[in-house]
């Protein structure tokens, strides 16, 4: 019985993990200056979100999910998984950050692991 990772999976969570981890660069990168810039880090994290799901959707095409559906299709699909996960990023940032008083940087990465864990299942499952 083989109950291993097959090839293709593989290289699917290798690319979706190289994507995502370039993503979540410029996410930080924007939370990061508009923090510093004086913004409230709920309202950065939500900011910095959209900034990571915008050059998100063009890396996950092209290394994780290259085989995927026409654009016209999966667009709309990516939209409504990034709003779904744009409002758990901050549920959790916020509970993190505000509720139990974590300080921005350990929140923003626990909130970035359990998001990361969301997209993945849906973007396998519902996006591509």
């Amino acid at each position: 019985m083989n109950v291993g990772i097959n090839q293709s999976s593989l290289k699917r969570i290798s690319g979706f993990i190289a994507a995502g981890g370039m993503a979540t660069l410029f996410h930080w990168a924007a939370m990061s200056g508009l923090v510093l810039l004086g913004m409230a880090p709920v309202a950065a994290t939500f900011s910095g979100s959209v900034v990571g799901a915008v050059t998100n959707y063009w890396l996950q095409r092209t290394l994780a999910f290259p085989n995927a559906r026409p654009h016209i299709q999966a667009i709309w699909r990516y939209a409504f998984s990034c709003s779904l996960a744009a409002l758990l990023n901050v549920l959790i940032f916020l509970v993190l950050h505000q509720l139990f008083e974590i300080s921005v940087v350990p929140a923003q990465l626990l909130t970035t692991a359990a998001v990361a864990v969301f997209n993945y299942v849906v973007y396998q499952r519902l996006v591509w």
